[in-house]
């Protein structure tokens, strides 16, 4: 596992934790027992050229062919 990876894989676990969220939510109000929405957006990943709708795991356009270059 490369040594990127292990730090994205991280903060993704410590940012999907509770504690994390409970701690984020008394920062921001203030006040304790508040529960802040913290909104998750699923990245959405279109061809270049055709603007087709891809699967995050394509490596081609299946419209076009064109390649997918994604940037995570």
């Amino acid at each position: 596992m490369s040594e990127v990876y292990s730090r994205q894989k991280t903060q993704q676990d410590i940012q999907n934790s509770q504690e994390f969220v409970d701690v984020f939510s008394k920062i921001v109000s203030g006040k304790p027992n508040y529960r802040a929405v913290i909104e998750k957006k699923e990245v959405i990943h279109q061809c270049k050229s055709c603007n087709s709708v891809l699967d995050s795991a394509q490596k081609f356009c299946h419209e076009c062919g064109t390649k997918v270059e994604h940037n995570n």
